[in-house]
């Protein structure tokens, strides 16, 4: 295990970049060191032409008279805000596709017809008509859900979440309305002098991050019915899944609807001779990032053409700098300035394919539209193989693979237990299932990438906890080899029996970052089937290497569902003693969540197994 890096295959590849003169996220990490402490406690504003302000033994206010406090609850909704914005653009997308599969505009059809029939049950939508016109309706209603005001409850909530958490929110003044309206509301309020209160800051920002979790829940329900319901698949990560002999194309970012579009086009045979022809041997495409995960969801057994998952957001310029990356689709978040630059030292195309991703230098986008998807996916195809004939540079591939289970959610646990949760939920009372961890988010370089989220996990699989992943940590577990059968000798006893009985690994992938959603939608089935409000379950989650603002709106639900949640590297709170107080003690009593900040990773898993275990004995368990 490298310094840099958990992976050998990435430390193998920073050698050559560092040969190469192409900087890196990791050498542009050493360059900003020492950071800012002021940034790092949270207490440097510069929302107005008076600042930038920060918080010293000096000066213990703002110009404008803001406390540290103030300044810090601000500073995380504003964050929190962006990244539920983010969110929203997600299910936007998602929300057109639908509506174009059920006009039949677009390539794209309705594959899992008995889930589009419950949720339009559960919304109270026509279900006596087409599988098209129960498409278009419920896209329809996702949109009015999207655009509702302030005052108006989503009633995806109302439906969907355990209804003690509905009763308490309402009761705190947090059940939000519409999200674009919560997001207006919340961006105003984090303006120059206009909220300053710390309290109400942090009480906004778990409202917020409740319309957030909607727009998860809901994107990942419509690219189900859409795309498919996840189903076990068995395939391979790490930087030697690619290939020298293939035009290799890479889907990068958090959205699938092109790298699938892609892959069925591809899956017709209709470039094979193509790219014969270019004197390659076939095609490829890969996964990077959150698309994988998507795309390792839905697989099922056909991998013909898909050569596996790459790795994280911290992984891009390094396995792109293998020389073998053809062309590579950069649909949306975590698409790094840097990615151009390398691409510039070989012949790699980037394609922009998302309106909202941009990189000076890079190729023309091609913006995905859902009517214009098979097309979109030819011309990419396309050019992937132009690409191809340029290659001239010396391709160098780390040998490094790790087999992968992935394709978990909630149907995919139902069949496991043969559609019957009772027997679940029996091996955790019994304890040979201790309890639940979902270890998620991001990936960062601050204490070596991957490190903490792949010897934690280790550390709580020995321990008989159960690990549910979704996000770039997914990309870590199965570089690490965590997400295979052979994951199994390194779990304890109780554990590695119950999941070799049913044939899976003891981590369970659910996904993308957005597909966190279907970690809370499993949440609230159990806490129903228990009758229990969701912070009496044996459940924790660590989010052990968060990054950006999409984490932090994550991480307010966790507290807003009432889950006790450990978060690293220290966020930055710690310059207000009361923001820390509210979130780290005060909170238990608000909304039954806990924030930890604990660090290191033996005292992380000793937190999280001392939540689980003060859990099961507050529910009689042994």
């Amino acid at each position: 295990m490298g310094k840099r890096s958990y992976h050998q295959s990435v430390e193998e590849m920073l050698t050559r970049t560092e040969e190469l003169g192409i900087p890196t996220t990791y050498s542009l990490y050493e360059a900003q060191q020492p950071q800012c402490k002021f940034g790092q406690d949270g207490v440097c504003c510069q929302l107005c032409s008076h600042g930038p302000c920060r918080i010293t033994g000096k000066a213990d206010r703002g110009i404008c008279g803001i406390t540290a406090d103030g300044i810090v609850a601000r500073n995380m909704l504003r964050l929190a805000s962006h990244g539920v914005s983010a969110y929203s653009f997600q299910m936007e997308q998602a929300i057109n596709t639908l509506r174009s599969a059920g006009l039949g505009q677009t390539s794209f059809k309705i594959k899992d017809q008995l889930k589009l029939k419950i949720v339009c049950s559960g919304m109270g939508l026509d279900t006596d008509c087409t599988t098209e016109q129960q498409a278009i309706n419920l896209a329809d209603f996702m949109t009015r859900e999207l655009s509702k005001s302030e005052n108006e409850p989503l009633i995806w909530v109302e439906k969907f979440f355990p209804m003690p958490r509905q009763q308490l929110w309402h009761k705190l003044n947090i059940f939000p309305g519409g999200v674009h309206s919560e997001i207006r509301n919340a961006m105003t309020r984090a303006m120059t002098s206009i909220d300053t209160d710390p309290r109400d800051l942090i009480m906004q920002s778990l409202r917020l991050s409740i319309a957030n979790a909607f727009c998860m829940e809901a994107a990942t329900t419509i690219q189900d019915i859409v795309l498919g319901s996840p189903t076990l698949t068995r395939t391979k990560a790490d930087f030697g899944v690619l290939t020298s002999e293939t035009v290799n194309i890479v889907a990068h970012g958090h959205i699938p609807w092109m790298a699938n579009a892609v892959l069925n086009v591809l899956r017709t045979g209709e470039f094979d001779q193509e790219a014969k022809a270019a004197g390659a041997q076939g095609i490829k495409l890969y996964g990077s990032m959150d698309t994988g995960q998507e795309l390792l969801q839905r697989l099922g057994d056909d991998t013909s053409y898909f050569g596996g998952q790459l790795g994280n957001w911290l992984t891009q310029e390094l396995w792109m700098a293998t020389g073998a990356a053809d062309l590579v689709m950069v649909d949306y978040n975590c698409t790094i300035p840097t990615l151009q630059l390398v691409a510039e030292q070989f012949h790699t195309q980037i394609v922009p394919v998302s309106k909202v991703v941009r990189l000076t230098g890079s190729a023309a986008p091609v913006d995905y539209v859902p009517a214009e998807a098979q097309e979109q996916a030819r011309t990419l195809i396309k050019q992937a193989i132009d690409a191809y004939k340029n290659r001239k540079q010396t391709i160098q591939i780390p040998q490094y693979t790790a087999d992968v289970v992935s394709g978990f959610g909630a149907e995919t646990v139902l069949g496991l237990y043969g559609y019957d949760l009772t027997v679940f939920i029996d091996k955790i009372r019994n304890g040979q299932i201790k309890g639940v961890a979902a270890v998620v988010g991001c990936t960062n370089n601050k204490n070596g990438h991957d490190t903490i989220t792949v010897e934690l996990t280790k550390e709580l699989i020995k321990r008989n906890i159960l690990v549910l992943s979704g996000g770039c940590s997914s990309s870590a577990m199965q570089a690490a080899g965590l997400m295979s059968m052979d994951a199994l000798d390194q779990a304890g006893a109780s554990l590695a029996e119950e999941c070799r009985s049913i044939g899976v690994p003891p981590v369970w992938n659910f996904g993308a970052c957005t597909d966190i959603g279907r970690m809370s939608m499993v949440v609230t089935v159990l806490a129903g089937m228990l009758d229990v409000d969701t912070p009496k379950l044996p459940v924790a989650v660590s989010a052990p290497e968060y990054l950006e603002q999409k984490a932090v709106a994550d991480g307010f639900f966790a507290l807003a569902f009432g889950l006790w949640i450990n978060l690293g590297p220290l966020p930055p709170i710690t310059g207000g003693a009361e923001v820390s107080k509210v979130l780290q003690e005060e909170m238990v009593s608000i909304t039954g969540g806990q924030l930890d900040l604990t660090q290191g990773v033996m005292e992380v898993a000793d937190a999280m197994e001392a939540a689980i275990l003060a859990k099961r004995e507050a529910m009689g368990w042994k």
